[in-house]
């Protein structure tokens, strides 16, 4: 974690426009309309932290946001964002049916993993052209363990069951860096925190078949909290933009 944040301390540092420079950043971004609305995609790894981090090891996943842009400048808006977060992952060979001879042999993968999904406040701060942003959000998320054909991270819901789940409220707050690569495209670079309280939830072989045909869940408890990092693209979507005038 102290890593992660040194390195947007310095991405903060660079990003900070020359004394020379920064009239004309300021005139520049007068003359540049902000595009109310804004979709990002990310990579996304989390890093347990507490009680959670005894039980299960580092996760990864994919995490999206919708951005809806409130001042002409960019300067607040109201974020959606989304994700999936697999923190378990075993895969075995069984046989599809019931025959006494294994026609076809498939891979039954079982996944642990964080779904969610929450909305509140951004921020931001123009730096140059690089701006710094920081959100609060709150919404649901739901621990589940999901078994199905195939499939990586997630099995292929096309064939997949949930063994188990917990829902309960989350709330997140995260910082982070997006660096103009295109007119309407940024890299977006960041970390959060994640709490989700106290949970249920299944570990990396808490799932068993027994003898007699039924399911052996080892359900854990813990309060359940990590770090977020992400690394993705944000762009504008859509052909409105706010009206541009000079940027107080």
């Amino acid at each position: 974690m102290r890593h992660a944040l040194a390195a947007l301390v310095g991405l903060l540092f660079l990003a900070q426009p020359a004394p020379a420079q920064s009239a004309s950043s300021a005139a520049d971004s007068s003359a540049v309309n902000v595009p109310r609305w804004h979709l990002g995609l990310a990579a996304g790894v989390g890093q347990p932290v507490g009680d959670f981090k005894r039980n299960v090891s580092n996760a990864a996943g994919v995490q999206g946001h919708v951005l809806l842009r409130l001042d002409r400048y960019g300067l607040a808006s109201l974020r959606l964002q989304g994700g999936w977060l697999n923190y378990g992952h075993e895969s075995q060979r069984t046989c599809l049916g019931t025959a006494p001879h294994c026609r076809v042999a498939v891979n039954m993968t079982t996944t642990n993993g964080i779904l969610s999904l929450a909305v509140g406040p951004q921020i931001a701060v123009p730096l140059g052209r690089v701006r710094a942003y920081g959100f609060g959000i709150v919404g649901i998320s739901r621990f589940a363990t999901l078994s199905g054909i195939s499939g990586g991270i997630m099995p292929d819901v096309v064939a997949a069951d949930e063994n188990f789940g917990d829902s309960d409220l989350v709330w997140s707050g995260g910082l982070g860096l997006q660096i103009p690569v295109h007119r309407r495209s940024s890299l977006d670079i960041g970390v959060g925190y994640e709490g989700h309280g106290r949970r249920d939830y299944l570990i990396k072989g808490g799932l068993t078949d027994q003898p007699d045909g039924s399911l052996g869940l080892d359900i854990r408890r813990s309060r359940a909290a990590l770090f977020a990092f992400r690394f993705g693209v944000t762009t504008a979507i859509g052909r409105g933009a706010l009206p541009a005038t000079r940027a107080p």
